[in-house]
């Protein structure tokens, strides 16, 4: 108790400092939209550079060998966050995709290491450009933009150290940060989503720093999350900035697709960390009542059947998601640079690409067909050569409503006049539709109930099994099939030599996986795609970068992305699986509110797909299974 009662009065001091410092300084913008930016004040004569390493006061434990499972405490996360970490099991690291995961920013800077700061400016006027913040752990290079210029799209990618403006304010440097990559606040599972943001003042006096942060995360967090660090300077380079990490197999008889996780209400170690600190389980768990004084005061011997009805989902409606749209909603159609000369198209439902080169445009999906006419006027900005193909990774009107004009836009002369041509008049005047075939045989009306789209529309270059394959302004372009994802005719497209993998309906940002289960959709498939991605991603660096990841809809990703919602997608099936043993009813999944840990990013209780849908997919699918072929 009195453990407890020391860490409630130094967080209570803590919080108290960093919000009058808060309340002191101009409000930004939360760095979401890619608004005009203000140029940094003068700098007030602080220099930051130098080598810095943190005092390990505050959380030594955290920092070193890591903490304890089910130690929450003082931190406040709500439900989600609480169900998160208690599902987590450890042992997920081991899995090849986990074994690199760099820090995220807010865990960074408190990160056990030393780090580097130097600043970046104008070769000819000395203005401040950048001040650059490296730090050792992970190779975490931070850039805090001094120059005015805005915040990325919400459709931009995420990376561990997110994107940061920086301004002066009185003698201490503020940093807002956005576009931060899922990670952890703590090393024992405690999650901060992709949708968190971070201010930060960095404050010298003489040889020391005193670093404090601000997060808010809408997914994990009830209320902002306020710490301080202390930072002292190194005389000289301590050495030692790179850190390698290469993955490898280690549980060699796990399938792909088995995520360690620990089901609701049996987290085998739930009790240690508070007994072995003679803790209140209820003070264990968190929240944000756990960061102020008065929490001990309302303690009592019932605390503790309280705390176990907190390891499972409360009741009531499931929660919605509180993420950030990143699709705009202004009529227009945006363009985000992928890699070399392929590129992203947000604006019209599902997102578009497009591969430029002298052989004619290569186009993935055509959008919802709402404003086709200005996706085709960004092609011809991008191109002047006619479409020479247009690819659809499903049947979806989502991804295939531009299908007949940007057909129409487009044509292929490489058989105009040759004996391909002679029976089949046309043929070459428009550009190729690709699909598999399924995809045709759903938008035709010959499979399912789905009513005929117009004739113009179906892909007539087809393919059946495993690949089709070409070679396209100079890279290889590959569409593999996915059965059972998200419908029975899903493809993904793989720019090899750019090293981009359009998922389709495979992976959304923005929702739970679409299970079409009336038109061949299973949750089994819908893994088995997203391993499928993995299988051909290879990360830059720490688990990000590298293999670039086209969503149906949402921002761009990369391997860690594909990662987080396998896992996702994986957990839910194993806790509907859970509960089909235990011979629960539909009904009885549903009011189990098995996604309440995700609801906060993926829910939604309105709409065309919401969270009770999804489960009732996951649900019939794996209760009926369904084969590979229709």
């Amino acid at each position: 108790m009195k453990l407890l009662r020391l860490n409630l009065i130094l967080l209570g001091a803590v919080a108290a400092g960093a919000w009058l410092l808060h309340a002191q300084a101009p409000a930004g913008d939360g760095g979401r939209g890619g608004g005009a930016g203000a140029p940094s004040a003068p700098s007030p004569a602080i220099d930051f550079s130098g080598y810095w390493t943190g005092n390990m006061q505050e959380d030594g434990a955290e920092r070193g060998a890591g903490p304890e499972l089910v130690d929450y405490g003082g931190i406040p996360i709500n439900e989600a966050g609480r169900l998160w970490a208690l599902s987590y099991d450890p042992s997920r690291l081991t899995s090849r995709f986990h074994q690199c995961d760099g820090y995220v920013a807010p865990y960074s800077v408190r990160a056990i290491g030393n780090t580097l700061v130097w600043e970046e400016r104008d070769p000819k006027l000395r203005t401040l450009i950048a001040i650059h913040w490296y730090s050792q752990t992970f190779e975490g290079h931070r850039v805090f933009w001094m120059d005015g210029r805005p915040h990325p799209p919400a459709y931009a990618p995420h990376t561990y150290m997110g994107f940061s403006t920086g301004t002066f304010v009185g003698n201490a440097l503020r940093v807002e940060t956005t576009h931060l990559k899922q990670g952890w606040f703590r090393r024992n599972g405690l999650p901060e989503s992709d949708q968190a943001t971070l201010t930060e003042f960095f404050t010298r006096h003489g040889d020391h720093i005193t670093y404090t942060s601000v997060i808010k995360d809408p997914v994990f967090l009830a209320e902002p999350w306020i710490r301080t660090t202390d930072f002292y300077r190194q005389p000289t380079d301590p050495g030692g900035w790179l850190f390698p990490c290469e993955d490898g197999e280690e549980v060699f008889d796990r399938a792909p697709d088995q995520v360690p996780n620990y089901l609701f209400g049996s987290h085998p170690f739930l009790d240690e960390y508070a007994k072995k600190n003679q803790v209140p389980l209820i003070g264990a768990l968190g929240g944000p009542e756990t960061l102020y004084g008065e929490f001990e005061s309302k303690l009592s011997p019932a605390n503790d059947a309280k705390a176990r009805e907190l390891t499972r989902p409360s009741l009531g409606p499931s929660a919605t998601s509180r993420a950030v749209d990143p699709d705009p909603h202004d009529d227009e159609i945006h363009v985000l640079p992928i890699r070399d000369n392929v590129y992203l198209l947000v604006g019209d439902g599902a997102n578009i690409v497009v591969q430029t080169g002298d052989e004619g445009p290569f186009v993935v999906d055509t959008g919802a067909g709402k404003l086709t006419s200005k996706v085709l006027a960004e092609i011809r900005r991008l191109s002047q050569k006619p479409i020479r193909y247009v690819a659809n990774t499903s049947f979806h009107p989502a991804h295939t409503g531009g299908n007949e004009a940007l057909k129409n836009a487009g044509s292929d002369p490489s058989v105009i006049g040759t004996f391909l041509a002679l029976n089949s008049p046309g043929v070459g005047s428009t550009a190729n539709l690709l699909a598999h075939e399924n995809v045709t045989a759903r938008m035709n009306g010959s499979l399912g109930k789905n009513p005929p789209t117009p004739p113009g529309s179906w892909p007539v270059d087809t393919y059946l099994a495993d690949r089709r394959r070409l070679f396209h302004n100079g890279d290889s372009i590959e569409l593999f099939y996915m059965p059972n994802a998200s419908t029975d005719g899903d493809s993904i497209v793989h720019f090899r030599r750019s090293d981009i993998i359009v998922a389709g309906d495979i992976l959304n940002t923005t929702q739970y996986p679409f299970i079409d289960i009336a038109n061949g959709g299973t949750v089994q498939g819908e893994i088995n795609a997203l391993d499928a991605i993995l299988d051909r991603t290879v990360f830059e660096h720490s688990g990000e970068g590298g293999t670039m990841v086209v969503p149906g809809r949402g921002y761009l990703c990369d391997e860690h992305e594909v990662t987080e919602y396998r896992d996702m997608v994986a957990i839910v099936r194993d806790r509907v699986k859970a509960l089909i043993a235990s011979g629960a009813t539909a009904d009885q999944v549903q009011a189990a509110k098995i996604t309440a840990d995700y609801d906060t990013r993926y829910g939604a209780n309105d709409g065309s797909w919401t969270t009770q849908m999804f489960v009732a997919a996951v649900y019939q699918s794996l209760k009926e299974p369904v084969g590979k072929k229709p």
